[in-house]
């Protein structure tokens, strides 16, 4: 789980041992339990706290005694300097799905992003305003700033799936614009690690029978992709890491085997016609390096190359989807 390094962000743990009480929750967050009723304090909750400055938040949705959610999610917002205390329940428009499993709470200046687990392959994010009216859904995790009111994501993905590849998806919460920078149709480092992989696939045989199984797509454009956010200097340019894996069973019956690596350090900036990029390949040592000692490395690194590439759309889905789409509700 990701967490913005640019502001003092404390998250409360969930109690353990099962289901507890909205009192429990709430005293363990920090927050007073008198602005609610005995029925509401009494109820079993799934939520997640956090700490901003002099406002405390807390998130959570009503929970069965066998475990499952019901209603709608609720926040709350205590102001620890006034004693005020803000409360607001979440409801999408256009009948969006909301929401799985309070997971994470960020702040990005003007807005307040919830995450929740939908479930092992997709993430929702309800971003909200100061008022916390809703402005926008994204469907991902991990939630890196890169500019005033710009963030940095990776997409949700089909978790049952014989291959994971991560794409770093971008959004505006001023206008709620949201599109994707990795992969980019034009990579040429990526192009040349299809070209690579089709040359070490299994025999057609045999991708028959891994196809039949549901096992391997055996397909050039698909294997695993994991991105390493880096850092960025705040003001739109930032840094990430890619490490691609390519593994084939030689046989029906046998695990699967790595045949082709490779990990590759890129630099993003946003320019007037919009986002460019460089590329560097990197060696596993610096790769582990960077992936140990994540969004601490940007001041190192970001004159290891110079973005002039254009982001080109990338038109493969080989990342086969996302499960939850991001929507725009308007202001």
């Amino acid at each position: 789980m990701r967490t913005l390094g640019w502001i003092t962000l404390l998250f409360f743990g969930v109690l353990m041992g099962g289901p507890h009480t909205l009192r429990e929750q709430l005293q363990d967050a920090g927050i007073p339990v008198d602005r609610f009723s005995e029925t509401e304090l009494n109820a079993l909750v799934d939520g997640i706290g956090a700490e901003n400055n002099q406002f405390r938040y807390f998130v959570y949705e009503l929970q069965t005694k066998g475990g499952g959610l019901t209603g709608l999610p609720q926040v709350v917002r205590f102001d620890t300097s006034k004693g005020t205390l803000l409360r607001a329940e979440i409801k999408l428009k256009n009948d969006d799905p909301c929401c799985g499993s309070p997971e994470e709470i960020d702040f990005v200046d003007d807005h307040l992003l919830l995450t929740f687990n939908v479930n092992p392959s997709a993430a929702l994010v309800v971003v909200l305003n100061s008022n916390f009216k809703v402005e926008q859904t994204l469907g991902g995790f991990g939630m890196d700033r890169i500019a005033p009111n710009q963030v940095v994501f990776t997409g949700s993905m089909v978790h049952f799936a014989p291959t994971h590849a991560e794409r770093l998806e971008y959004a505006d919460l001023r206008n709620g614009r949201v599109s994707e920078l990795y992969p980019s149709g034009n990579d040429p480092f990526r192009a040349k690690f299809v070209d690579e992989h089709s040359k070490r696939m299994p025999s057609e045989d045999v991708c028959k029978q891994l196809e039949e199984a549901g096992t391997d797509p055996c397909a050039p454009d698909m294997f695993d992709e994991g991105i390493t956010f880096l850092g960025s200097d705040g003001n739109g340019q930032f840094a990430l890491a890619v490490d691609r894996d390519a593994s084939h069973a030689p046989a029906k019956d046998k695990d699967p085997v790595l045949v082709l690596s490779e990990s590759v350090l890129y630099l993003y900036a946003h320019r007037a016609k919009g986002w460019v990029y460089c590329e560097q390949a990197i060696s596993e040592n610096e790769a582990e390096e960077y992936a140990n000692a994540r969004e601490t490395l940007y001041a190192s690194i970001k004159s290891r190359c110079v973005p002039s590439l254009p982001v080109v759309p990338d038109s493969s889905a080989s990342g086969l989807g996302h499960s939850v789409r991001p929507s725009h509700h308007a202001k």
